[in-house]
Order: structure tokens, then sequence, then C-alpha cells
């Protein structure tokens, strides 16, 4: 692997851990704003933000880096009590994570830009604005003061009576350092940092001695490793030392009496036990900060044949980052859960041990005296194999699971910010975010999810003023719930809004004649509410930013059954709406059980989960009601199909024919039918082939078994012949 690709590797890596890590950030923030005791959340915030930042640097990722560090220093002087985090600002911290998480993505994309955008710039300001407004009025000095005795005192209770004598000594070194800077008129932000210093160029009396200056910075930079090291502490102390005589030998005493007096404070440090620490560095970098800015020289224009060179290096340097995002070579990649790799590799190992079992049966079979014996150990075999393949199966499958809450995650700061937009109030509440679905299938559900969400936010979840008039609370509700079922993923969006009023739909549905009014007025108010998915249907009186145009509920619909599932809705006036959403689970290849059936030559597979009985049909006992054959089952008027016919057998027989006939009641959800087959063979475990690209037009068939002896069988997709059988 080249440089490069590992590179582009670890770029991708970093993205996808970061955009994963802002996912839990609103909760968090949110858990700390709701209870400031709860120190690990606000910690945990700051952590996540910090990582971002370091590592955007590292990739000269620019316009995060300036994004995150500003965000970075508003939480860090909360988690230092240093600012109160309130409703107003924990919502544009809220804000700021969704835009950090939209740069990231901008870097996926490969359409990120290298400086900050207006709104960027504007959303960093208000953050600034209602950080002074909620300041705490600690100084940094006093922050670093606090952290320097809580450490003394836990140094003192764990047998090191001298830390409280060095830490107040260290402590005075701090204060006389602010007193200082404040009497020359110096403040840390005025102040170059190690890596401004190592961009710029110094003299004295007309001597260039930037490289010698350089070496002086890049002695305080903080060690990658993240790791203070007496080595550093050396190099600094000798830095400092030759950074003096060079002051002496210029003749700049003052400044050789600054230097003297940072390398005295410096090894106060160094020989206290408490150790150096960031905060504690930047005192003394302070001191040498103002004697180095002194030497900085300010570069002149270049002349005119220094300009083309320049600006090639600069571009060369412009474009670095953009090399190292390439957009074409991005591999799809998914998040494994430790224990689903740890289980996957026991499988495999079980399998082996298996095959050895295998070879040594066909070893001894050559001179065995009973193959009875041999027969019946190979049969329990091949039991414990069948076993740990379906073990192995799963295994596999897991493996291309992850959390639904990695999309659930997404809607509450959503649905927060675009009601307070509207002037409204509204509380997410998730549950499931840790049911593991396929992760092809969270790509599936965002964007229908995404209508959804913002049509509860619009239409169903009233101003505060008007829940108040009703007798509610000012603030909406807003349920997401996600669980599955074997074949299906299941998620409810509940609202406790103004519901839908079937009278105002129906008569929207009038006004607009989306269908003849006749056929409107004989609805009921179940299929009237239906009518919001109609395409072109909309119940907004004006056209906004958010809805009124009438596609969003069509899309969510139209989606969704593009991946062949479904989405229903109930409502209550003035009680609330539900929709339901149905997925299928679809992988590439399954294995289930089921019931293997003929019908003519052709021999077709019925998934277990959707059999309800075998029973013979007597074919005196079929009526005909309004074209469609019907029987009684167990009290139960079902409809009754020939399976040879819904499978368009070009010799398909009448099932008259016979005076009973075998049969298979199936059904799911939304109804039942008697399948009429010619002969029921038996229970199979078989693995499915997905051929929807391959048969788009056979909306019958869910997928290909393999046989045993490599022949080929059709799965049945009952729930397209449940639809049929409604749709008659």
């Amino acid at each position: 692997m080249s440089t490069t690709d590992h590179t582009d590797e670890l770029l991708l890596a970093f993205i996808d851990e970061s955009i994963h890590s802002i996912h839990g950030l609103a909760d968090q923030i949110t858990a700390f704003l709701q209870n400031p005791a709860n120190a690990d959340s606000i910690n945990g915030v700051f952590r996540t933000v910090h990582s971002i930042k370091g590592n955007a640097g590292f990739f000269g990722l620019s316009a995060i880096k300036k994004f995150a560090h500003a965000v970075e220093n508003t939480l860090d002087d909360i988690r230092n009590q240093k600012l109160t985090l309130n409703e107003e600002l924990n919502r544009v911290l809220i804000e700021a994570f969704d835009k950090l998480n939209s740069l990231l993505q901008q870097v996926e994309a490969g359409t990120h830009q290298d400086e900050l955008t207006d709104d960027e710039i504007q959303l960093l300001e208000r953050i600034g604005e209602l950080a002074a407004e909620s300041s705490s009025g600690f100084s940094e000095e006093d922050r670093l003061l606090e952290e320097l005795r809580e450490l003394a005192e836990e140094m003192s209770a764990a047998g090191f009576p001298e830390s409280l004598r060095w830490s107040e000594k260290i402590a005075q070194l701090v204060r006389c350092n602010s007193e200082e800077e404040a009497e020359a008129g110096n403040s840390p932000d005025s102040l170059s940092t190690p890596e401004e210093i190592l961009k710029q160029t110094f003299t004295i009396d007309g001597e260039d001695v930037s490289q010698f200056v350089h070496i002086v910075a890049s002695a305080f930079q903080w060690p990658s490793s993240g790791k203070w090291e007496d080595s550093h502490s050396c190099t600094v102390l000798d830095r400092l030392s030759d950074l003096s005589m060079m002051c002496r030998v210029k003749g700049s005493e003052g400044d050789h009496k600054k230097i003297e007096s940072a390398i005295k404070d410096f090894k106060t440090l160094y020989e206290s036990p408490i150790g150096v620490d960031k905060g504690l560095i930047s005192v003394i970098w302070d001191q040498v900060a103002i004697v180095l800015d002194r030497f900085h020289v300010i570069e002149a224009a270049p002349t005119a044949k220094e300009a083309p060179t320049q600006k090639a290096e600069a571009a060369k340097e412009t474009s670095a980052p953009e090399a190292a995002l390439p957009q074409a070579k991005r591999s799809r990649s998914i998040r494994v859960n430790e224990n689903h790799l740890d289980r996957f590799l026991d499988d495999v190992s079980g399998l082996f041990i298996t095959c050895e079992r295998l070879k040594d049966v066909q070893s001894r079979m050559s001179d065995a005296e009973s193959i009875a014996d041999l027969v019946e150990e190979l049969r329990q075999i091949n039991v414990t194999f069948s076993t740990q393949a379906n073990e192995l199966q799963k295994s596999v499958v897991s493996l291309r699971k992850v959390p639904i809450g990695s999309l659930l995650s997404k809607f509450p700061p959503m649905a927060r910010k675009l009601a307070n937009d509207l002037s409204k109030k509204i509380d997410v509440h998730i549950e499931g975010d840790d049911v593991e679905v396929d992760k092809s299938l969270i790509e599936d559900l965002d964007s229908p999810l995404t209508h959804m969400i913002r049509n509860v936010a619009d239409h169903a979840i009233e101003k505060p003023e008007d829940r108040l008039a009703r007798g509610v609370n000012e603030s909406g509700n807003l349920w997401i719930k996600a669980e599955t079922t074997r074949t299906h993923v299941v998620l409810t969006i509940r609202d406790d809004g103004r519901g839908i009023d079937p009278s105002r739909i129906r008569q929207k549905a009038l006004d607009k004649q989306v269908l003849p009014a006749d056929q409107i007025h004989a609805m009921s108010d179940a299929e009237v509410i239906d009518l919001i998915f109609h395409p072109g249907f909309s119940t907004a009186d004006q056209i906004t930013d958010v809805s009124g145009r009438g596609v969003g509920m069509d899309v969510v619909r139209t989606t969704i059954r593009d991946h062949d599932g479904d989405v229903q809705v109930a409502s209550v006036v003035n009680e609330g709406t539900t929709f339901t959403v149905e997925i299928p689970i679809r992988q590439a290849v399954l294995v289930i059980d089921g019931l293997l059936v003929g019908a003519e030559k052709e021999q077709f597979v019925l998934p277990f989960e959707n059999i309800r009985e075998v029973l013979e049909v007597d074919i005196d006992e079929i009526k005909t009601c309004h074209g469609m054959p019907m029987t009684v089952i167990r009290g139960q008027t079902v409809s009754v199909l020939s399976l040879a016919e819904q499978m368009e057998l070009a010799t398909g027989t009448s099932y008259q024919e016979k005076k009973r006939h075998p049969a298979v009641l199936v059904a799911n959800k939304k109804g039942a039918a008697c399948l009429l087959v010619d002969r029921v063979i038996g229970k199979r475990k078989v693995v499915v082939n997905d051929m929807q690209n391959v048969l788009e037009n056979c909306r019958r068939i869910g997928g290909v078994a393999q046989m045993g002896g490599g022949r080929l069988a059709l799965v049945v997709s009952v729930p397209e012949i449940v639809k049929s059988m409604l749709d008659y």
C-alpha cells in the first residue's frame, strides 16, 4: 500500500469515527443541562470535540479545526464552571454539533472548503455572545490556580505533603506572570503561539536568527504523544539557556533577564512533584513569547520575480488537503461490534473441527466392518455441521448490522431546530435505538423518516399558546420507537399534537378534486386520512420552506414501497397521530425455514413464518363470492387461490378436478389466503438469493432457493399473494 493510500484510509476512518461520535452529543449535553452535577456528560462532549479538532489539524482540514476549536473553548469553559449552560446556549451548541457533522460529511463527499462560510462564522459568533452573557467571571488564571489547588490537595492526601508548599510556589509564579503581562500591556491572546513563531522571520540587529528562534519555539510544542517526558524538560532548559546567552551577547540585557526569570520558573515546575502540564508550560511560554515577538519581522511584499514561485507554493499547500480526499476511491465500510466478530471466529473454528471429524470418518469407512455404525456417526456429524452453519450464517449477518440509533440520533436536534424556527417547543423521545439492522436499511430509511419528522414539527405540534388553550403542556412530544421482527423493521412515529381532522381532509380533497366527489363522500374516516399520501395533496394553507407543496408524504410512501415496505397512519383529533412504517430486512443471501410444495411439475418454497396450517380442502366447500372463491377454515372465511394460477404456469390445471385438494393456509398482517397446491413435499432449510434486480416485474417471487442436487425452487412472496387477493 502506498503512503497516499494509507493516508486516504486514515482520513476516511477519521471521518467515519467522528460522524459516529457526534451523534450522541446532543443527548449528552442536554443531560448535563438537566443535571449539572453530571460532569461525565460535559466531559464526554468536550473530549469528542477536542479529538475532532486535533485530528482535523493533522489532516489539514482547517475549517473543521477552526470551528471545532471555537466550540471546544466554550465547552471547556462550561466544564470548568466559567460559563453556565442555559437553554439557549444548549440549543445553539446542539446546532453547532449538527454543523460540525455537516462539515465532516462535506469532506466525505469531497466538497469541503478550506475557510468557514458566513453562516458558520455567524453561528460561532452567536455562541460567543451567549457565552459572554452566561460568564461566571472566572479568568484563565483563576481556572489554572483552582486546578493547581485541587491537584495539590489530592497529592497531599495521597502521601505527598510537600505538594501543598510546591503548589503555593507555582501559584505565586502564575499570579506574578499575570501581573507582569498586565503591566506590560500584553495578554495571552495577543502573544504568538509556538506554531505561529515557526512560520515567522526574526532578526536581532539586522542578523537573521529565525532558525535559532524556531528551535526554541519547537521545544515548547506539546509532544504528540500527549505526555511530557523528562527529556522534553531538559530540551526546554537547554534552549532557554541558549536564548539567554544570545540576548546577552547581542546587548539586550532586559530580554536576558526575562529569559533568566523564565528559566528559574521552569525549574520550579520541573522540580515540583506536581509536574508539567499544558497550562503551566504556557505560563513559561508567555514569558518567552514577549521577548520573541519583539524580534519578529513582518515580511515585505514579494517582488514581481518572487511572486509566481510563492503563489505556486501557496497553491500547492492549499491543494494538499484536497489530494487527501479521494471521493472516487471511497470504499463502503461499517463498524463491527467486537462481540459479533468474536462469535464469528468461534463459529468458523467450529466448522474446522467438524471438517476434521468428517475426514476421520472417511478414512475409517474404507476398512470398517459395520457401515451402519459409521452411517449413524455421519448423521450425527451432519446435524452438528448444520447447526454450526446456521450459527455462522447468523454471525455473518450480524457483522453487517449497526445500531439504528446512528440514524435516529439525528432527529432530536433536527426536530428541536425546526420547532424553534417555527416558534414551537418539542421534546423528542427515542426508544429502541440499540436495535440492530442492516446498514443498507439505515440508508433506505433516512430520507422518508426525515420527511415524517419535519411533517410532525410543522403540522402536528401546535404553538405553545395553542397547546395551553386546549389544556396540555406547552411543549409537544414526539416519540420515535424502533423494533424488529425476524423479517421486518417496524418504526413508530407518534405525537401528541392536534391530530388529523378527517372532515378537513375530506373538504380539501373535494376542493382539489383529487378523486371523484362520490368516491370521497363514500370513504370512511380512516380512508380519508390516508389521502395525505396522495400525490400532490397538502393540507397546508401556505407554502413555506418546510411544507405546503404536497410532495412530502407522497415521497414517504413511494420510497418505502419501493423497498417492499408500507406506511400506515392513525389519528385522533386533539390526541395525536401515529405513523407505522414496516420495511423488510433485505439481505443479498438469506437462509430460511420453508415448506417445499409442488404445483404442476415445478417446486416452490413457502416461508415458514407465513404458514398458519397445512390441510386438505373439500372442493364442495368452496363457494364463490363476488367472483372470488372462498371457504371457511376454523370459523374464518378466507379466499382460495391456486398456486399454479398465481405463478402463471402455462399448463396449470383447475383445482375442481380433485375432490379433496392439499392446501396451505398462509397469512401476514394484512390478511390470509388458502393456497391450493398439487403436493406437499416437506420442510426444508434453504438458501435464498434475492432476485429483485433480475426479476423486477415478478412481484410474487421473493427469491430463488438453492436445493440439493443443484436444483432451484422459486420462493413465493406471501405478502404479494395476499395483496393480489385484497386488490381483486
